[in-house]
């Protein structure tokens, strides 16, 4: 075997141009040495644990090596590289991103039990839901052809942005959701977040309602910047008020009024601002 099949068979970057053998011999390079490893380790010191831990690794990593072992399969179902850009198409990312979410579930939640806090694994377990559901079912959405506006090739509606951002929004709520003696406020901070878990992966309805592109990059980074501000405004309004009476809160008119006036003229601001956005999109 030549140097330059070695190396693509340690680094599989272009699994395309390996054999199916050269593939099995890629993925047993990053299986058994650690394999060994564990079993050796626990021969020594009789801790089963490193075997628990090396299955775990497999259970993390058995998206990638599916992917080496299945990739004309996934190119003749998915389309892997995409024709209009640069890299994979939306389609497939979508699609490899909710294979890889079941294994990182499996090891937070096997990890969080070895570190006895079961508990958090479960509840950052749940922020995954949201996201996968939404790029696994919502491929008219998420697809290639969100990139092509006429002649014009646009950014679309990537992913990796949009999963990921409700994969954040989710885990930050529901673990700091959890820390509240309160149980209204933990109930209305994990409903938030949820709210916003799903606002985070429905791009085509704020495109339909809002006066700028949010195809274009500068308006998907406009909305996610939007609604990451929104949501730790509204949290931290939820959580500040749980540190103080809820008996002494001022209701009054004077209040509210105030505050109207105040969250009216940053919503304007809000609005001039994203339809300079769109301005610049344009030109």
């Amino acid at each position: 075997m030549s140097n330059s099949r070695l190396i693509k068979i340690i680094f599989p970057l272009d699994i395309k141009s390996l054999t199916m053998k050269e593939r099995v011999y890629s993925i047993l390079f990053y299986t058994v040495p650690l394999l060994l490893l564990a079993v050796f380790t626990c021969i020594n010191l009789n801790d089963f644990r490193w075997i628990s831990l090396w299955i775990l690794y497999c259970i993390l990593f058995s998206p990638w090596f599916y992917y080496q072992l299945a990739y004309e399969k996934l190119e003749r179902k998915y389309k892997i590289i995409s024709d209009i850009r640069f890299g994979t198409t939306y389609e497939f990312l979508s699609k490899l991103m909710v294979m890889c979410v079941p294994g990182v579930i499996i090891t937070i939640i096997a990890a969080s039990y070895l570190l006895n806090h079961l508990d958090l694994g479960i509840i950052v377990s749940l922020a995954f839901i949201v996201p996968s559901l939404a790029l696994y079912f919502r491929s008219d959405v998420f697809n290639d052809e969100s990139c092509i506006e006429g002649e014009e090739i646009l950014f679309g509606y990537i992913p990796t942005w949009y999963g990921l951002l409700s994969l954040a929004i989710g885990i930050y709520g529901y673990f700091n959701a959890v820390g509240f003696n309160n149980s209204t406020i933990t109930i209305i901070l994990f409903a938030v977040t949820l709210i916003f878990q799903i606002l985070s992966v429905m791009p085509d309805k704020f495109n339909k309602i809002l006066s700028i592109e949010i195809r274009q990059k500068k308006g998907s980074a406009l909305l996610i910047v939007s609604l990451v501000i929104l949501f730790f405004i509204i949290y931290s309004i939820i959580t500040g008020s749980s540190s103080v009476n809820l008996n002494n809160l001022d209701v009054s008119y004077e209040s509210l009024i105030r505050k109207a006036v105040t969250w009216g003229i940053a919503i304007i601001l809000a609005i001039l601002f994203a339809r300079k956005i769109r301005s610049m999109n344009k030109e």
